[in-house]
């Protein structure tokens, strides 16, 4: 076959179509077998990659709410299990709808697993919290990132877990948190998006600052509940300026702006101070400021207080209570409610170091005013306002003296204190008592409306080494003590040393009382009465009781009533009567002052020359400027305050001087008057004057002696006893004797009641004699008036003749 030029050319046509052809089927294999290639090379290679992305997002929402956002800058997608490696997350949580809560997440990488939802960080992860007081207005979210928010919480730890179909992310490792006021840590913490709860799992440790000083708290297990603004802590433990605080369970709520609003505090919870002082109760609840300071806390369930030193222990406890704080949260007021019991026990008296003494409150509720201290950071006891059976109890015992004690009451009680820890002042109103066990024995008390005491502080034992703003301790006694309105006192002296009963109680009534520990004196004032529980009732103006030594005194209107006991003892603490006239019956005393001596058993009664002291028993009675009245001897001295010769006593005597034995009265005048109870005798001396229904008697001295009391006529009723009555009288010196028309005067007169008659006797070289109207003068040896029929019988003189002269009738 011929070749053409034009077939040659069609056959290289045809070959290069053929090698075209062939080219692409070797260019369509090579790529197949390149992708195969590629696709088998992870599995050869030991992974499985499903795809690669840059900038992964993904987002979870339901019904127009976004619940999450996973943001990744490089998504690695696994065939096998659906798992994803994800590249510098951030995951960004939304609260529930209105919330207006966002919280991020974020860490280097993530794994992520499609079908459950849970993305585990690789390595450290940190979770931006928005604080409570940062949220924005509700249906927005806030532009602003969520660590600058005020009050945002910034979380560090690591292998974390976040579920994003609960929520929840969870961590056991350690995790690191930190606010603008606080950062802390603990072991293992959760935190679920939906319901804003953050759990810090264990190992809970908080370092916060207040007033400018670091607070530590450490806790079992915290848990935030942001939508409920609240925090819970197990078993907390606060440290803050040396004071430790603890209890079983502390619920924290927040106000809207993040601060902290209230802390209630369940079981067990308890407070010690930089000293030790342990304060304890069942539940607290504190109310804090806008900056979380504290302003109230009430505590309940039962309050207890307990501190010790080398010289004091204290202790205290009631039901529940308040306390109100101020400034720089120094205590400003305390309230403390139901059984409330306070005991005050000084181990170390002054100069005794063996000896104690305690203080000891008990009331229904008891309010205490605080005060700045020397130390501007502390407050101390300014006022403590107790009330309902309010109780104040002093008791010291010394070790080689007896002991004291004192029990103040009354309906409330007011107590004032100086440098936070010594009494100075005790106010009390309704139903006050006062009782005291003096060293001596004695038992008094007092009762009244109102009360007020003052105390004189006494410095204790200061041991060696110790500041005295610290250690220096001082014990309390009664210097002074006021009471008014219905005020009734007794005193009970001591038994004495083989004594079978006890001391009978002195009592006083008045409307007004003081007493002063300096000169142990008690003053009474609005109508003071005394009973001294056996012989003596007192009435003044005025009465002062000398309590060490159990004298008394008495001013203006002074009123005394002695009854005589049956066995004569005397074992009042102020006297019994020194004279009873002769009579049983009561002796009344009237004088313008008086003052009463215990120890010697004397009493002294004042009146004036216009107004004279007036002593008397039934008809018999004595009146002088002074009556003296003596126990041992039973006597009664009456007299002038002043020396002179003047007659200033005046008395009265009940006698039988008629012929009918009819009852009269021998009224007599002198300077003095001494009478002894026991010989029913009283000497007049000094311008003696004496009369009488018969006659008068004037003498230098006359001695008059009494009969016992005489008992009233048979059937007649007991009150009607008439008492003592003259038995005869003994006139001495310059006797002088004047009856109705005659005359006697003579060194000597005796006169007898039994038969009314006056016998006159002479002296030496003196005859008495006597001058009669109708009969003219007559003497004799003896003169012998008869008042029964006034006859004068005279006998002896020179002829011992006996003449019988009658008066004209």
């Amino acid at each position: 076959m011929r070749v053409t030029v034009a077939r040659l050319r069609r056959g290289m046509v045809i070959l290069a179509c053929l090698v075209l052809m062939v080219l692409a089927a070797f260019v369509v294999y090579a790529r197949y077998r390149l992708h195969r290639f590629a696709k088998d090379l992870p599995a050869k290679l030991g992974m499985n990659i499903q795809q690669t992305a840059n900038g992964f997002s993904y987002s979870q929402s339901s019904k127009g709410h976004t619940y999450f956002t996973i943001h990744a800058s490089k998504l690695i997608q696994y065939k096998a299990g659906g798992h994803a490696t994800l590249h510098d997350v951030h995951i960004t949580l939304y609260g529930p709808e209105g919330s207006s809560r966002a919280d991020k997440i974020y860490g280097s990488d993530f794994d992520y697993d499609q079908q459950s939802g849970i993305a585990t960080a690789k390595g450290e992860v940190e979770i931006d919290l928005a604080g409570l007081g940062s949220l924005p207005a509700a249906g927005t979210h806030s532009a602003e990132p969520t660590e600058s928010q005020p009050n945002a919480v910034h979380v560090k730890t690591s292998g974390l877990t976040f579920n994003s179909k609960t929520g929840d992310a969870v961590t056991a490792e350690h995790t690191e948190f930190e606010t603008p006021r606080a950062s802390g840590s603990s072991s293992g913490a959760s935190y679920n998006s939906k319901t804003g709860l953050l759990v810090l799992d264990s190992r809970v440790h908080i370092t916060t600052v207040s007033n400018g000083n670091q607070v530590v708290v450490d806790a079992v297990h915290a848990e935030l509940l942001r939508d409920m603004r609240q925090a819970t802590l197990l078993h907390p433990r606060f440290d803050y300026q040396a004071e430790k605080s603890s209890a079983d369970q502390a619920i924290i709520y927040f106000r809207k702006d993040g601060s902290a609003e209230r802390v209630n505090g369940r079981g067990n919870i308890r407070v010690v101070s930089e000293n030790g002082a342990t304060a304890a109760s069942s539940t607290a609840e504190v109310l804090l400021d806008a900056r979380s300071q504290p302003l109230q806390a009430q505590m309940g369930g039962g309050i207890n207080f307990v501190s010790s030193d080398e010289t004091h222990s204290m202790h205290g406890s009631a039901i529940e209570g308040t306390v109100d704080f101020g400034p720089r949260s120094t205590l400003t007021h305390a309230q403390l409610r139901d059984s409330v019991s306070f005991v005050d026990q000084l181990l170390k008296l002054p100069n005794d170091p063996s000896g104690t003494a305690s203080r000891e409150m008990q009331a229904s509720k008891v309010d205490i005013d605080f005060a700045p201290g020397s130390d501007p950071k502390k407050s101390v006891v300014q006022k403590a306002l107790a009330t309902g059976n309010a109780r104040v109890h002093l008791h010291t015992v010394p070790t080689r003296e007896p002991q004291t004690q004192t029990t103040i009451t009354g309906d409330q009680l007011l107590g004032t204190f100086a440098n936070g820890k010594t009494l100075t002042q005790l106010d009390g109103s309704g139903n006050t008592n006062i009782v005291n066990l003096a060293a001596d024995g004695s038992l008094s008390s007092s009762k009244g409306d109102r009360l007020l005491i003052t105390f004189a502080p006494q410095l204790s034992h200061k041991p060696a080494g110790k500041s005295s703003e610290q250690r220096q301790s001082q014990t309390i006694a009664v210097e002074a003590a006021i009471q008014d309105g219905n005020v009734v006192m007794t005193q009970t002296p001591a038994k004495k040393p083989g004594a079978t009963a006890d001391a009978a109680p002195v009592t006083a009534w008045a409307k007004h009382s003081e007493y002063h520990a300096l000169t142990q004196v008690l003053r009474l004032t609005g109508d003071p009465r005394l009973n001294d529980g056996q012989s003596l009732q007192l009435a003044a103006a005025s009465l002062d009781y000398h309590r060490d030594s159990g004298d008394a005194q008495a001013d203006g209107a002074v009123k005394a009533t002695y009854t005589q006991q049956k066995n004569g003892k005397n074992i009042g603490p102020v006297t019994s009567p020194g004279s009873t006239l002769g009579g049983s019956g009561p002796v009344h005393i009237t004088a313008d002052r008086a003052q009463l001596h215990h120890a010697p058993n004397t009493s002294f009664f004042y009146g004036s020359l216009a107004n004279p002291a007036r002593i008397w028993q039934g008809e018999n009675s004595v009146l002088a400027p002074v009556l003296e009245l003596t126990r041992n001897p039973q006597t009664l001295k009456a007299y002038g305050e002043q020396t002179g010769s003047a007659p200033v006593v005046n008395a009265n005597f009940a006698a039988a001087m008629r012929p009918t034995h009819q009852s009269s009265l021998a009224r007599v005048h002198s300077e003095s008057l001494v009478y002894s109870d026991q010989e029913h005798r009283g000497d007049f001396r000094g311008s003696v004057t004496a009369a009488n229904a018969d006659g008068t008697i004037q003498a230098d001295e006359a001695q008059f002696y009494l009969t016992p009391d005489r008992k009233a006529p048979a059937g007649a009723a007991p009150q009607l006893s008439t008492g003592s009555q003259l038995d005869r009288i003994v006139a001495m010196g310059r006797v002088v004797m004047t009856q109705p028309g005659r005359k006697g005067t003579g060194a000597k007169l005796v006169y007898t009641a039994d038969d009314g008659k006056y016998v006159l006797t002479g002296g030496p070289g003196q005859l008495p004699r006597i001058i009669d109207q109708a009969k003219g003068t007559t003497t004799g040896s003896t003169l012998i008036f008869n008042s029964q029929d006034d006859s004068v019988v005279v006998s002896g003189g020179q002829s011992s003749a006996v003449t019988d002269t009658r008066a004209p009738r």
